[in-house]
């Protein structure tokens, strides 16, 4: 089924608002037989859940299912379809002959506006009252605001809370709502990003009111009495079990995937891919909680904060653990069966999970797959291929989780990976992203990849301007990237020659007595730099000093226009591309796929400027390798070609981009009119104004898509260069020391490090 426009536009705003949200459930007849599938040895283990596809019918071909749930124990969804420019919804209930129209006389009345987007939620009471959530701009508004009415016969009802018609005084909109859920007592609970609410069922007046003390995850759930709401700290979820949807009565429920067993039981050889992703929540009428997330689906019974979670489905084994299957909704039904609907690449899917007593795992390989950080496309590539190739598992452990905001203790990953690659630990694929692969590679630990990529390259399958530049003398290669970005040079007032390197800017730079970049400092200007000539001042073991001047007086020139400082002030800091609405003009950007690219080239629209790919350079990500003393080197290698394939490099996103040729066109050539991004930023004059990404034009996605194809050496880092330059460039930059003293000054400070 097509997606809609209803809600593609409230993922953009989601994103802004930094809502995540999946949703998992299941039944309870299967408790007794789930608990008795025992598992043994890997492939060994039989009854599991499986996941299959529901086919939609032919009565919902024009329809957009919005919302699942479930009434008198029987699944019913809320549709959407726009007739003469408005929306109207319709319930269908899922039926043996298939679905059927069960929309009550109040509710087919309704036609609702059509703007950009809508978002909908239909409640129903113990008694039988429904009422509806709808959110979405009306003509003539600027802003998506948020109503609610109760189903009375043929009449709907507006019981819309004055408060959500009140715009927040510091962001301007209308209150977002998260979650809503109707109570037995005649009272609804309502979460949004700035309070928790009670709401009268009958007046929609608001009863009590608190501030939201969490971000939360996920819709909010009930089985009438009490509501749940899930909130993660990075370590682990915490579920909030409110009576009656009120804080005075708050109980804790810990939800911890690493310590709960698939099927029951602990020795189930079944391994997890990651531990980042928002858990969704599902309760049944008795109160068992079903958790679901890329970990997996799991069951608590009777929802007891003392209970022990177990695992139903191993995340590999279903869409939760697919990036690019974002989890709408969820509903459970008493026999057992789970329906989640998924939105995944402009469509909608539903699937149904069920509890199959002669399934059995195929897996007889388990490949250990080593990261420094989490990786949403490592985990996507472990689970497409599971589903391709059922009998191999890939395990993934991380140090560091995906947005992990401290500092990284290389020493202690380097420590703990070489004792893995020294002993009988030793994980079959390694990405090294910021370790020494050369360093690795000259001890014999890694595989040779040249039967990997030299074929893909040849066929011209792979990007060899990128990939091309890890073939080492003797024609063997360790390493490769799946993914890659490069700097994009942003500014206005000056043509893309002139930022495009670090020579041509330095030039144009010391012509102008207009400070482009802002006052910087010297670890500002080194950092951001550095990683484009650290490679080249260094020849073998010795300090290049002919490279090393030349750049340096480059930095000179840029930092003479900049104005050096020692530190910033309190709340204060380097510029970057948001500041370039006000007196900024030239910033560094982070370019890391198309998707990721949006924001600033609307940027560069927006101030009538242009862009370029600084110094030609690119930054790889996800260079992968294989242990030489892996056990299964052929399937490793085998996993590689499939992660550098176009079949999953082509899916949008926006951590990088592909490496893989077809991929690359496949997502240059994407429709993405369907994303908006909404923000304020600082204009000349101090005051805020509106600022919106959209879709570029085709134009604009072949020159990026060029751009790529032109990058032709990797960045290179090294942080004791990097921390050496920070320490002796100062006075040279301020004009206090002098070009060769200043060499001498860092040639002596790495003399015995690039001696080791």
């Amino acid at each position: 089924m097509k997606k809609g426009k209803w809600k593609r536009g409230m993922a953009a705003m989601l994103v802004i608002a930094l809502c995540t949200g999946v949703a998992g459930g299941c039944g309870k007849e299967q408790q007794e037989s789930g608990s008795q599938a025992k598992t043994g040895d890997v492939g060994a283990d039989r009854g599991r859940y499986v996941e299959r596809e529901e086919t939609w019918p032919v009565e919902l071909a024009d329809w957009t299912v919005l919302q699942i749930f479930t009434s008198q124990d029987k699944l019913h969804l809320l549709a959407a379809k726009e007739e003469d420019g408005k929306t109207v919804l319709r319930e269908w209930e899922k039926q043996e002959s298939g679905y059927a129209d069960v929309t009550q006389n109040w509710l087919a009345s309704m036609k609702l506006g059509s703007g950009d987007w809508l978002d909908a939620r239909l409640l129903e009471a113990e008694d039988g009252t429904q009422y509806l959530y709808a959110q979405y701009m009306e003509e003539e508004q600027e802003n998506f605001l948020g109503h609610l009415w109760r189903g009375e016969g043929d009449t709907a009802v507006e019981i819309t809370p004055e408060k959500w018609s009140v715009p927040n005084e510091e962001w301007g909109g209308y209150e977002m709502i998260q979650g809503l859920a109707a109570l037995n007592n005649g009272t609804l609970a309502v979460v949004s990003y700035s309070s928790m609410d009670i709401l009268s069922g009958a007046d929609g007046k608001v009863l009590e009111s608190e501030q939201a003390p969490a971000i939360y995850e996920g819709r909010m759930v009930t089985e009438g009495e009490n509501v749940y709401l899930s909130t993660s700290d990075g370590n682990g979820y915490q579920i909030e079990k409110r009576r009656e949807g009120k804080s005075s009565d708050v109980e804790q429920i810990s939800f911890m995937p690493d310590g709960a067993s698939a099927a029951g039981s602990e020795e189930s050889g079944m391994i997890s891919v990651g531990g980042a992703g928002a858990l969704a929540l599902s309760v049944l009428k008795d109160g068992t909680l079903i958790a679901a997330g890329e970990e997996g689906i799991f069951r608590l019974t009777g929802g007891s904060p003392e209970g022990e979670w177990e695992k139903l489905a191993e995340g590999v084994d279903t869409n939760f653990a697919m990036k690019d299957y974002a989890c709408l909704d969820l509903a459970a039904l008493e026999d057992g069966s789970i329906y989640a609907l998924f939105q995944t690449e402009g469509e909608v899917k539903l699937y149904r999970y069920e509890y199959d007593p002669n399934a059995v795992s195929q897996v007889t390989q388990v490949l250990k797959l080593y990261t420094v950080y989490e990786s949403d496309l490592l985990k996507q590539a472990a689970v497409m291929y599971h589903k391709a190739h059922p009998e191999v598992m890939i395990s993934i452990e991380n140090e560091y989780p995906m947005y992990h905001y401290g500092d990284t203790d290389y020493d202690a990953v380097y420590q703990k990976l070489n004792t893995m690659l020294m002993g009988d630990d030793a994980p079959d694929i390694l990405m090294m992203d910021h370790l020494n692969a050369d360093d690795y590679a000259r001890k014999g630990l890694l595989e040779d990849l040249e039967d990997v990529v030299g074929p893909m390259e040849e066929s011209g399958e792979l990007l060899s301007n990128i990939t091309g530049s890890y073939v080492q003398e003797d024609g063997k290669r360790y390493v490769v990237p799946l993914q890659f970005g490069f700097t994009m040079a942003l500014g206005r007032d000056l043509a893309p020659e002139n930022m495009a390197s670090m020579e041509a800017l330095a030039e144009f730079l010391s012509g102008t007595d207009y400070s482009y970049m802002g006052k910087q400092t010297t670890a500002n200007l080194v950092y951001q730099f550095y990683t484009f000539f650290c490679n080249e001042i260094v020849d073998g073991k010795e300090l290049n000093r002919e490279k090393l001047s030349q750049y340096m007086k480059y930095l000179k020139a840029i930092g003479d226009n900049c104005g050096i400082i020692d530190a910033w002030p309190e709340n204060e800091r380097a510029a970057d591309m948001w500041n370039l609405s006000a007196e900024t003009k030239l910033a560094f950007q982070k370019a890391n796929g198309f998707m990721n690219c949006m924001t600033p080239v609307a940027m560069a629209e927006y101030i009538k400027g242009d862009f370029t790919a600084f110094e030609n350079r690119f930054i790889p990500s996800l260079e992968a390798g294989i242990c030489a003393k892996s056990q299964y080197v052929d399937t490793a290698k085998d996993f590689l070609r499939f992660a550098l394939s176009a079949e999953f490099q082509s899916a949008d996103g926006d951590s990088g981009f592909p490496v893989n040729r077809q991929a690359l066109k496949t997502q240059a050539a994407k429709d993405r009119s369907e994303f908006q991004i909404y923000t304020s930023i600082q204009a000349d004059d101090g005051s805020y104004v509106g600022f919106e990404a959209k879709s570029y034009s085709q134009e604009t996605a072949d020159r990026l898509a060029a751009m790529c194809e032109g990058l032709d050496k990797p960045v290179k880092e090294d942080a004791k260069i990097c921390q050496v330059l920070t320490e002796c460039l100062p006075e040279y930059l301020k004009g206090i020391l002098s070009e060769e003293d200043t060499i001498h000054k860092i040639e002596e400070s790495l003399k015995m490090y690039l001696a080791e």
